[in-house]
Order: C-alpha cells, then sequence, then structure tokens
C-alpha cells in the first residue's frame, strides 16, 4: 500500500494491493470485501475531504463482493463508473451512471465485475431533507443531472491540481445543491423493495455452511433445490458462476486470515486446513492464481501504515 497526500488540494490518495486493507480505507465506513476472480489484487480510493464531507473514489481491477454500512449519521449518494454491478435486493443490474442514496441503519451486499470505479460523497444526514435521506433504489442516468460526471470532474481536477481553492471551498455547498436537485426526481423513482428470493436464500446459506462444506451440493442440500437452478440464478444475479463464487469466498477468507495474522505464531498450513485445504500443493497453486502471490508471501508482508 503506498499513500500520497496533496496538503494544497485536500486530496488522499492510496493505493492498495489487498483487499483486506482497502476495505478498511473508508473512513467511518464498516465494509467486508471478498475477491471472486483470480489475480493480484489491486486498488486505489482518492479522497478530496472537508470538515464533515468526504468525496471519494474507489476502484478495484478484480470481481468483487462487498458488504457495506455507510457511517453513523451520514448518508452516501454513490455512482457507478465502471462496469455493471448486481444489488442484493434489486432484480436488475446497476450500470455505469446510475446513482443511489445509502442511508447509515441499511446492510448492502453488492457484486461487482472486474475493473469496478465508483464516485461516492458522504455528508451528515442533516444536510439533505428528511424526505430525501431516507434513500432510494437505484436511479438511471438519464435522471441524475449529469451529477456523477460532476464529482468525477470536481476530485480529478482537485488530485492534478488544477482546481483553486475558492472552488473548493465553495465545493461542499455547490454538491449539496445538485443532490437537492437530482433527489428530486429520485423519489419519484423509488420503487419498493424486492422480497427475499433465490439469492439471498443462497447468501445466507453460504453464510451458516462451514468453509469446509461450502460447495454447490451442499447449499442444494441445505435449501432443498436444484443445482442447476442455483447456479443459474447466481449467473443470473450476479455474473459469476456458483462454482466461481464460493471458491471465491473461501479464497477471500484464508486471505484475510493471513493478511491479519502473526507469522511469528501462525502456520500457513494451518490455516489452509481450517479453511477446508488439505492438499497443499493443490491449495498454494489455487490461492497464487487467486492473488498472485504465495500464501506466505501474504502472512510476512508488512502491516499497513495509515495516516
Amino acid at each position: 500500500m503506498h499513500t500520497c497526500l496533496q496538503a494544497k488540494t485536500l486530496v488522499r490518495e492510496v493505493q492498495y494491493d489487498s483487499f483486506v486493507d482497502q476495505e478498511r480505507g473508508l473512513d467511518g465506513w464498516k465494509q467486508l470485501y471478498r475477491q471472486l476472480s483470480p489475480g493480484a489484487f489491486e486498488g486505489h480510493i482518492a479522497a478530496l475531504e472537508w470538515d464533515e464531507i468526504s468525496l471519494y473514489r474507489e476502484t478495484v481491477n478484480q470481481k468483487m463482493e462487498n458488504f457495506y454500512r455507510v457511517p453513523e449519521g451520514s448518508i452516501c449518494v454513490g455512482f457507478s463508473l465502471g462496469k455493471r454491478l448486481s444489488m442484493a435486493g434489486q432484480a436488475n443490474a446497476i450500470g455505469a451512471g446510475t446513482g443511489m442514496i445509502h442511508v447509515a441503519d441499511e446492510e448492502y451486499h453488492i457484486f461487482t465485475d472486474s475493473h469496478a470505479d465508483y464516485i461516492m460523497l458522504t455528508l451528515p444526514d442533516t444536510a439533505l431533507s428528511e424526505e430525501i435521506a431516507r434513500g432510494s433504489n437505484p436511479i438511471p442516468p438519464q435522471a441524475s443531472h449529469g451529477l456523477a460526471d460532476w464529482m468525477l470532474t470536481l476530485i480529478e481536477s482537485a488530485r492534478q491540481g488544477l482546481a483553486q481553492q475558492p472552488v473548493l471551498d465553495l465545493a461542499p455547498d455547490l454538491l449539496i445543491d445538485r443532490i437537492s436537485l437530482w433527489a428530486r426526481d429520485a423519489t419519484r423513482h423509488r420503487l419498493r423493495k424486492s422480497p427475499r428470493g433465490l439469492m439471498s436464500d443462497i447468501l445466507a446459506a453460504c453464510d451458516t455452511l462451514p468453509f469446509e462444506k461450502l460447495s454447490v451440493s451442499h447449499l442444494s442440500k441445505l435449501l432443498d433445490r436444484d443445482r442447476m437452478l442455483l447456479r443459474a440464478c447466481c449467473l443470473e444475479r450476479t455474473g459469476m458462476s456458483l462454482d466461481d463464487l464460493l471458491k471465491g469466498r473461501r479464497m477471500s477468507e484464508v486471505h484475510r486470515r493471513l493478511r491479519m495474522s502473526d507469522p511469528r505464531d501462525t502456520k500457513v498450513s494451518d490455516v489452509s486446513m481450517e479453511f477446508g485445504y488439505y492438499h497443499w500443493g493443490r491449495f498454494s497453486q489455487a490461492y497464487r492464481a487467486m492473488f498472485g502471490e504465495r500464501p506466505s508471501d501474504t502472512l510476512r508482508r508488512d502491516a499497513p501504515k495509515y495516516c
């Protein structure tokens, strides 16, 4: 992880090489990432910060699963800038330019394609009217009045040192003004939440099964559903196979354990067996294919330094 600070522009930037580090990169957020596609992880967060308002741009190169909550007392206005993502409880994928208001008392769960890119503004929930702060379902780009592009232009011009200080000082008020206009249309498109469906049942079952039984067959037995149906549902809702999703979940937890453990009293073999990997050669090969490094490299990596 590499941190770069630009004092004059209020911009903070961090490059990440572990999703375990990046999930803690947004101040006050509660996040849990899992990597679902093979390859070395590369992520980046840029933050343009004021007293109580922060504008973030976050990118990741791999397919990811993400549970998250916004900070208490805050709301978030976020847009997907990259490839599509899927959100549990929503029937359709969320495409580039689609926006959403996130509120503090809800947990969100998304699946992203590789090379995801987000722009997000967090602000006190008292900064907007109560009607707006209740949150909304995804809003298409045509209803957002170009807000995502404006937010992106602001943070990128600050990163490059092009935005002048008077503009940066006025930006919070301008952002709130633009959100108020955008959210007026957002409330007109608010839909009822989708009922808890099969994908939600699959994910709930994943959280109850021990890792050595995290397989399609065990899910099929637990849910009393046909394996083909489960696979079709996962592919439709997340854009990836159920087998790859389960593999990514298991490997992500191994990575998390190694990343957070002390190498002086931790053995990679013990961690791998704890998560159901009993063949060392196959595990080591699969781990390296997934994360671009050996499990021992993850265990010995220096702890990140935060500013």
